[in-house]
């Protein structure tokens, strides 16, 4: 299940349950994060990879200002380290 938010909202939002962090209004953009593995279709059945994946995908004004996609990048890399979250 996909949770759309803003960049505003990233502190306050819980990330222990996300998986994949994706930039844009989708999971098909830029992923500036992926925690444990998530299983493909190659290994499960049609349809599974979806119900295992928890994506938080993150909307920007304009994804193409690379120098607002680094800071994302900074503030989300920087608050997965504080919680221990490797990926």
């Amino acid at each position: 299940m996909d949770k759309t938010i803003t960049v505003d909202q990233l502190a306050s939002t819980d990330l222990r349950s996300v998986n994949e962090i994706w930039l844009g209004g989708t999971h098909t953009e830029l992923c500036l994060w992926r925690g444990k593995q998530v299983p493909t279709h190659d290994m499960l059945s049609e349809g599974t990879h979806d119900q295992n994946a928890r994506r938080l995908c993150l909307q920007l004004v304009d994804p193409d200002d690379k120098a607002a996609v680094a800071s994302v990048e900074a503030l989300v890399r920087e608050r997965l380290e504080r919680m221990g979250r490797p990926g």
